[in-house]
């Protein structure tokens, strides 16, 4: 079965082999089809009722850890972050523990 953005974008591929697209209008139109098929994605999984918390492992740099930690904590509730704890490959990379969990009512994000 094929959604209507699949059969929107054999459109292009179709119109593309006649002629009446070149490559990189087809190739452009795809792409921003393929964008909106992956946002529609997003969008269903948003809408679904399931408010289970996620765990979460971020490994990284300690500060990149701290940005990405304040952009989930901007989306998400974030419960049981746990301290940097160093990570074995070295490298100065830590790695923090924390579970998110939806807003309600929903907040932040593009919605």
């Amino acid at each position: 079965m094929q959604t209507r953005i699949g059969r929107a974008i054999a459109e292009v591929r179709r119109a593309a082999a006649r002629g009446e697209l070149t490559a990189e209008q087809a190739a452009a139109l795809v792409a921003a089809l393929h964008e909106r098929q992956q946002h529609a994605v997003w969008r269903a999984a948003l809408d679904t009722a399931a408010t289970d918390p996620v765990r979460v492992r971020l490994i990284g740099q300690r500060p990149a850890v701290a940005n990405v930690l304040t952009a989930l904590d901007a989306v998400t509730a974030l419960t049981d972050v746990s301290d940097p704890i160093p990570a074995r490959a070295g490298f100065g990379l830590v790695h923090v523990y924390a579970t998110a969990e939806r807003r309600h009512p929903l907040t932040g994000g593009i919605r």
